[in-house]
């Protein structure tokens, strides 16, 4: 797997955006992600993209409509790129670790947008679209710790709470965007595969 490769649903869906229009969605990711949803004005957006307010209140008729867009179009793409990069067949290890990775390679392609939608998951004015985010989140998670029960069940992880552990390893990915910097050796998805390595082998020694 690789950065550059998205979900054929992820291509679909930008194939009915302008080129404009996802440029503006990208930069208004990166403005909300800087300043917070609160502080950001569209003409923070307008001057940080070069367009003017009308223009910009031309594609999106609000400020609350245009964060949802970057927030829900995030939350859509990431569900659907990381379940899609799971093999069937594969052992619960490597569904797991495919899983982790394919996480990060999303975080690493669309790191404004999540650290927009992350900075602002519970700050949402409105509830409809709240759930809706609170929605796909759950079924993210349930995935994880499917994939983990499997392995439990199976013989090959030791006897770990599915729940607990699935915390664990989206709570190291989910804070990367805290501390992480682009301009370091590592990737995202090289630095994940290094927790999972972690994760797998334990700290101790037996």
């Amino acid at each position: 797997m690789s950065t550059g490769s998205k979900a054929t649903s992820d291509a679909e869906a930008d194939s009915v955006l302008s080129p404009r229009v996802l440029e503006l969605l990208e930069t208004g990711a990166r403005v909300f992600a800087e300043k917070g949803y609160d502080a950001a004005t569209m003409r923070d957006v307008s001057e940080a993209s070069g367009v003017s307010k009308a223009l910009l209140y031309h594609h999106f008729t609000s400020k609350e409509k245009f964060y949802s867009q970057i927030a829900m179009r995030s939350a859509l793409r990431l569900n659907e790129y990381v379940f899609g990069q799971i093999p069937e067949d594969a052992s619960a290890a490597e569904q797991v670790r495919a899983f982790m990775i394919a996480t990060a390679e999303f975080f690493e392609e669309y790191r404004w947008a999540w650290i927009a939608a992350s900075s602002s998951f519970w700050n949402d004015p409105d509830r409809h679209r709240q759930a809706e985010r609170l929605k796909r989140r759950t079924e993210f998670e349930l995935k994880l710790r499917t994939l983990i029960a499997k392995g439990v069940e199976s013989g090959e992880f030791n006897e770990v709470d599915p729940a607990m552990t699935g915390r664990l390893i989206l709570s190291a990915i989910n804070w990367m965007h805290r501390w992480y910097v682009p301009s370091k050796e590592l990737r995202p998805p090289e630095i994940v595969d290094q927790y999972f390595g972690i994760l797998l082998g334990g700290l101790s020694k037996r």
